[in-house]
């Protein structure tokens, strides 16, 4: 695959597509912040495991310029110090923060990291290699770092970048190199994943990520999008996290106006359906696999911030990074392998947690 850097590892309702007219929606203003931090590209920082500007995401990212480089390093996960063997920590060689976004069902896996300049870049994980690679997106508009959100079994990569303006510029990643995934007519594309057919979903905004936020897919008939005045649910702030080949599951999150509290949802065969975690004030739904289970993350009546595992058949199950104060599920595969974030001692790690593994507990 070209334009990345090896680096080894260290640390182991029926949907219509319509134009009705936009209703006039009163914007609240604490549960817009939510939305707000998913997407923003603004201030992340180290941060102490208490502080509640972290509890609703890691998106708060600095974006860096970089260049094409890298640095070969040791290789190995690292088992988490509660030896809990389903879980290994990930850690980016001397990042000062590391975060998985997306895991494939040969167990590579992407996200992004932060160096000690606090520049922003993507990774790759190669499982059969070993071995980290850097990415970054070499398009001039680029001016202040790359991610990576999602991979397929092809080990195509979808990512964004952002220019002076605080715009998100979408991109895939093949063996042929990068090319650009950006809706005509929008300041902002956010390309979250990629299907193995190669469908692509996300998001796109431009003016804010509340009223002109919408879901946004894909495929080789061009894009569609989703929720408010293009139809399928009711809300403002929505976002495709997730989905499965031919689009038979698509899963996201958005604002739910109506409750003033931010939810799920899943569009199944053409039929949206949202969804809460038990009890929790605030869920988000990041990815799903071809099975139909579904990870994501919520936020509980006292504060903390959990992932969540939801089997097809609806069942929830916590997950709690031992020993973390926050956990976050970010990505899964067809193994309901999952990967996520979470933060020990106010540093925030990447992690990986294998299905087989805690089964076998």
């Amino acid at each position: 695959m070209r334009n990345i850097t090896r680096a080894n590892m260290v640390t182991r309702t029926p949907v219509k597509h319509c134009n009705r007219s936009r209703k006039t929606i009163c914007v609240f203003a604490g549960s817009l912040a939510v939305l707000l931090a998913l997407i923003c590209p603004s201030f992340q920082r180290r941060t102490t495991a208490n502080d509640q500007m972290d509890d609703d995401m890691d998106m708060r990212w600095y974006f860096r310029p970089i260049g094409m480089v890298g640095a070969l390093v040791d290789d190995g996960f690292v088992i988490n110090p509660t030896a809990d063997k389903a879980y290994a920590s990930i850690d980016y060689p001397g990042a000062l923060l590391t975060s998985a976004f997306g895991i494939n069902n040969a167990g590579n896996i992407v996200g992004f990291y932060q160096d000690t300049s606090k520049s922003v870049h993507g990774f790759f994980y190669n499982r059969v290699a070993g071995s980290f690679a850097s990415i970054d997106n070499p398009d001039p508009a680029c001016t202040t770092g790359t991610d990576a959100r999602g991979i397929n079994k092809h080990g195509d990569i979808v990512g964004t970048c952002t220019d002076s303006a605080n715009n998100f510029h979408g991109y895939l990643l093949t063996a042929d190199g990068f090319s650009p995934v950006q809706a005509p007519g929008h300041l902002s594309t956010i390309p979250q994943r990629i299907a193995p057919d190669g469908r692509i979903v996300g998001c796109i905004h431009d003016t804010d990520t509340s009223t002109t936020m919408f879901g946004m897919s894909r495929d080789s008939d061009g894009f569609n999008f989703f929720g408010g005045k293009f139809g399928g649910m009711d809300g403002m702030g929505f976002m495709n996290d997730g989905v499965t080949a031919g689009g038979k599951r698509v899963v996201g999150m958005f604002m739910d106006t109506s409750l003033n509290r931010v939810r799920s949802y899943i569009v199944h065969r053409g039929v949206a359906t949202p969804f809460d975690y038990p009890d929790a004030a605030l869920t988000q739904a990041w990815d799903v696999n071809a099975l139909g289970d579904v990870v994501g993350v919520y936020r509980d009546m006292g504060g903390r911030i959990h992932g969540y595992l939801r089997s097809v058949d609806g069942q929830f199950t916590s997950i709690d990074f031992p020993g973390a104060t926050l956990t976050r599920a970010f990505g899964i595969n067809s193994d309901d392998d999952i990967v996520g974030t979470y933060i020990a001692g106010g540093v925030q790690h990447a992690f990986v947690r294998t299905a087989k593994s805690h089964a076998s507990q």
